[in-house]
């Protein structure tokens, strides 16, 4: 049996030493992403042969996990594969594995004969961060007039770095905001307890954003970090037509990608998201090339509103059940 460990802020180090074994732009298995919706479904994690695995279970659901973390080579996260399939099947349910890069889905059909399957609602939105903040040419034209349009009304608005100076009046709007919403649901319910935790450890996760205040009102605010990964992409895959920005070449390269985890704004403000977006990028993540802005959940306004920004691609995420 493999006894695995709910996830909690002191298994920061023990996530952060693993991913900086490996290379992951994907935003799944990042500490903070965890950590944030633990209160979602239940997070917990196992080291096995030096290799970080993470379990995820969602009420009435059967577990699954990702791709073992951290392996010296291709050999040694098969033999944690094959354990962990032993483990499932030793309380009669399969292997089921989440949120595989192409790389990895290869490795899993070849190893053992099958074949993985491509989940659309999860691919990660990849953008050029400096197309971004700049927002010229056609195909970011209505954007920037709504950026425009934010800086002539609100001509005094005021940016500042998220802070321990700042944070007490974030969450208190936030939490004014959370209660005034008459569209709550469980969903919501958990990302406002996973934005708190977030901010009350705000410095400690090593998180950068911003929060823009107008008159003296936080209007907006905004938080994500920096992956210090290499990012490679094959840009003219089939995944990634019908991007109308998707760019060609071979891949594309960075040692820096952004992750946003959270935007939030008060949209009776004409273009707040957009200048939230852009004041975020050029003030905390300029030296990154690549912003991830996660994924769409299949839900069609938030794929509308992440295709509007004319991402320059996606990251394929696959899953995969391998019976005992």
């Amino acid at each position: 049996m493999i006894d695995f460990t709910p996830i909690t802020l002191h298994a920061q180090e023990t996530f952060e030493r693993y991913m900086a074994r490996d290379n992951i732009a994907l935003s799944d298995m990042n500490f903070t992403n965890c950590f944030m919706w633990r209160h979602a479904r239940e997070i917990a994690y196992a080291v096995l042969e030096d290799m970080l695995v993470i379990q995820t279970r969602y009420a009435g659901s059967e577990p699954f996990v990702f791709f073992p973390i951290g392996a010296d080579c291709i050999e040694s996260a098969l033999r944690v594969l094959e354990n962990l399939k032993v483990h499932y099947a030793s309380l009669n349910l399969p292997l089921h594995l989440a949120s595989m890069s192409k790389e990895q889905a290869n490795i899993i059909d070849s190893h053992f004969g099958i074949k993985s399957i491509p989940v659309r609602e999860k691919f990660d939105y990849i953008y050029n961060v400096a197309q971004l903040i700049a927002l010229s040419g056609r195909k970011y034209h209505k954007k920037k007039n709504h950026l425009n349009a934010f800086l002539q009304e609100y001509p005094h608005f005021v940016f500042e770095e998220i802070s321990a100076r700042n944070i007490p009046a974030i969450l208190e709007t936030y939490e004014m905001w959370f209660g005034a919403n008459p569209n709550k649901n469980t969903g919501l319910e958990f990302e406002y307890l996973g934005i708190k935790d977030a901010l009350m450890a705000y410095e400690k996760l090593g998180l950068k954003g911003g929060v823009i205040f107008i008159n003296g009102k936080v209007a907006a605010f905004s938080f994500g970090e920096v992956l210090p990964c290499v990012l490679e992409s094959e840009l003219s895959t089939e995944s990634n037509k019908g991007t109308e920005s998707s760019e060609q070449g071979d891949c594309a390269r960075c040692g820096k990608v952004a992750v946003m985890h959270i935007e939030k704004a008060d949209s009776q403000y004409r273009g707040i998201y957009q200048a939230i977006n852009q004041q975020v990028l050029e003030h905390c993540f300029s030296d990154c090339m690549w912003v991830n802005r996660e994924e769409d959940l299949g839900i069609e306004g938030l794929r509308k509103a992440k295709l509007s920004y004319q991402p320059a691609f996606l990251l394929e995420k696959f899953k995969a059940t391998i019976q005992g």
